[in-house]
């Protein structure tokens, strides 16, 4: 190390036990120029809006220093992103956004980033990813990318979006679960907000909501990898029988299943369909639905719900087609 000596807050500055968070504007933005860099504010959110990555940011105040020495480097790095969270700065690089993606669907991520980071709010993350995503030319395989920034599978991202989904509903926030849904929907290019929302809410075994959404979701709605089966049964369960119809039958004609391979609750529920078709189809109103039947739909429901979320494990195509 060179015969550079810190003042100020800077003296204190232990990488292994970092309180960045504590210190003042001021403090940070001395301790920077200490070690190369002078900004301030409006300059550091001018930089920031013409960065490629923030890693480029870092590195570059990195490169300043007038020493080789780790504990300081840990300093500038990690004051690069304090100020970014704490002065709001509205620019989202890939990396950064990889990050705040993390951030949004990973428990554990988010818990360390905000002990960390003065963390962007779950609506700003989203705010940020439709804009990004949302540029002409970027789409699907721009996010895959981008979640791999940070060692997460491509594929990994639709089952982790449920899971934070799930979380959020249980938590109240019903509608930022819903706009996830949304978002699903955009990037997969296949099924409908209102049914990846019905899946997390069963998630989170809040089933009459669950129900409510299912009942909601267009008849044309693009719904595949069994998150239609999924539909059927909780419309079935909240007793209509003519969408609990659509969404199974569709359901089976796409997944050829044969009756021999249905739970005890899906054969009960496919034989009252056969019937229910026999006797004309007209029997929509909710109280001719047998009790039964709808806790044999909801057990259904719950079990395609699952099967639902694991198929997410092993692809990322639509269709549930391997990738």
């Amino acid at each position: 190390m060179s015969d550079f000596t810190p003042t100020g807050r800077l003296t204190s500055w232990d990488g292994r036990a970092p309180d960045l968070r504590d210190w003042s504007d001021e403090d940070v933005l001395d301790g920077l120029r200490q070690l190369g860099t002078d900004t301030d504010q409006a300059r550091f959110a001018e930089r920031c809006a013409a960065a490629g990555m923030q890693s480029d940011i870092e590195e570059e105040w990195i490169d300043r220093m007038p020493m080789q020495d780790e504990n300081f480097s840990v300093f500038v790095w990690m004051a690069a992103r304090e100020l970014w969270e704490r002065w709001r700065v509205p620019a989202w690089p890939k990396d950064r956004l990889a990050r705040a993606f993390l951030y949004l669907v990973d428990a554990d991520y988010s818990a360390e980033w905000a002990d960390t980071y003065h963390a962007p709010t779950a609506l700003e993350v989203m705010d940020a990813l439709d804009a990004w995503l949302g540029a002409e030319g970027r789409g699907a395989k721009d996010l895959e990318e981008m979640v791999e920034l940070l060692g997460m599978p491509a594929a990994a991202w639709p089952g982790k979006m449920l899971d934070a989904m799930a979380e959020w509903a249980e938590i109240g926030n019903v509608a930022l679960a819903l706009r996830g849904g949304a978002f699903m929907a955009r990037m997969l290019g296949n099924g409908h907000a209102l049914g990846f929302l019905a899946a997390a809410l069963v998630s989170a075994r809040m089933f009459d909501r669950a129900q409510s959404a299912a009942l909601e979701v267009p008849l044309d709605a693009p719904l595949v990898r069994g998150f239609d089966e999924l539909v059927g049964y909780l419309c079935l369960s909240a007793g209509d029988a003519m969408l609990g119809n659509h969404w199974i039958t569709l359901a089976d004609k796409a997944s050829g299943i044969r009756h021999s391979e249905l739970t005890f609750a899906a054969e009960a529920v496919r034989d009252y369909l056969k019937e229910w078709r026999a006797e004309g189809g007209d029997r929509s109103d909710p109280v001719t639905v047998p009790e039964r039947i709808r806790l044999a739909s909801r057990q259904g429901g719950a079990q395609a719900c699952y099967y639902a979320y694991m198929v997410f494990a092993g692809t990322n195509r639509p269709g549930g087609q391997p990738a």
